[in-house]
């Protein structure tokens, strides 16, 4: 097997691994838009903050920002691109020199 064939089997067996995390993290989100649909309807007009709004809306974002984060990256791994390849066919050549 060529070290390029390796270089690509590597990456998708690393995509196939953040498409499943994505799909894992997927699986929260019904859970956090309930909290946060349930905690915003729970608001009150006099209220000028409410801690509990808040903080659900910053986790469901971070949630899906991670989640589009991971399907990016999972993307990136899966085409093998230049980048990709660069990451894992480091030559032994390149070592020595910065040593």
């Amino acid at each position: 097997m060529s070290r390029k064939e390796l270089v690509f089997i590597v990456s998708r067996a690393i995509a196939l691994l953040l498409i499943s995390w994505a799909l894992a993290d997927v699986s929260y989100l019904p859970e956090r838009l309930f909290a946060l649909t349930h905690h915003i309807s729970q608001g009150s007009v006099l209220a000028k903050y409410d801690y509990w709004s808040s903080y659900y809306l910053v986790i469901t974002s971070f949630l899906v920002v991670r989640v589009l984060a991971l399907i990016l990256a999972a993307g990136s791994f899966w085409r093998c691109g230049p980048w990709v390849q660069t990451l894992f066919s480091q030559e032994h050549g390149n070592r020595e020199a910065s040593a």
